[in-house]
């Protein structure tokens, strides 16, 4: 077809010629009739020929316009083709879905989440990428990505919370059995605080909210840009770790 011509006009003059009215193939479309007579116009404009012969009551293919109307026999096919496959991805998805996940909240939930997935859509691929940094969604080929933040930077992207949850201290029952339980935040500085940092940068400790207040507690003992290692390193008597509660109940 000539990269010229507008697709949208081949498939109007489709719809003209199968039904000889402009009335009717406007309404089939869902445009105005005044809209498919300026499309059939600007088509018979760019092909340098008269298509359809018409007069107030009557619509009638030219020899050019029949020429036209069997060459162009698969146009409708194709389009209705392509609106089905269209329909039924979204009835039915199919293909790979690929996105990130944080590692803690990864090795948390992707168990049950996975599961759940398949159960509702068996037909798709799950591509999963565990990272607890920033990602570019566009460059890196992720369709959506799950993070744990109080606010999210000014972006194109669209964004949806899917829910809450706090931030619990957590630490192995050795650990506790050993060099007891905190009482107060206070007593957190005699035990040894695992605190994550970001990417290359050292953590700068833990914000604590304490009767609406913000408290910054140091972190004396261990720190990874991960979640997940933290989670470990509490789980061999590490430490306490200080991390959201959905990354280490799984619910």
């Amino acid at each position: 077809m000539d990269p010229s011509l507008n697709l949208s006009d081949v498939y109007v003059f489709k719809k003209v010629a199968a039904t000889l009215s402009f009335s009717k193939a406007a309404r089939q479309i869902g445009v105005s009739r005044s809209t498919v007579s300026k499309q059939i116009s600007r088509l018979e404009q760019n092909l340098g020929v008269i298509l359809l012969n018409r007069t107030t009551r009557h619509v009638n293919l030219t020899e050019a316009g029949r020429t036209f109307d069997a060459q162009t026999a698969e146009v409708d096919t194709a389009i209705e083709h392509a609106a089905n496959l269209v329909r039924g991805s979204d009835l039915s998805p199919n293909g790979t879905v690929s996105f990130t996940l944080p590692s803690g909240l990864g090795a948390a939930l992707m168990p049950a989440f996975t599961a759940e997935f398949r159960r509702r859509w068996p037909e798709l691929h799950l591509d999963i990428h565990f990272d607890d940094g920033v990602r570019d969604l566009i460059s890196g080929n992720l369709d959506l990505a799950i993070r744990i933040s109080n606010r999210l930077d000014d972006s194109s992207l669209i964004s949806r919370r899917l829910g809450t949850t706090r931030k619990v201290f957590a630490a192995s029952p050795r650990y506790l059995k050993r060099y007891g339980t905190p009482e107060s935040l206070q007593d957190l500085s005699n035990h040894n605080c695992l605190g994550l940092g970001k990417d290359t940068v050292p953590t700068e400790g833990w914000k604590v909210q304490q009767n609406g207040n913000a408290v910054s507690l140091a972190t004396n003992s261990l720190s990874a840009n991960n979640n997940l290692a933290i989670i470990l390193a509490a789980c061999l008597d590490a430490g306490i770790a200080y991390l959201p509660e959905v990354c280490i109940s799984g619910e």
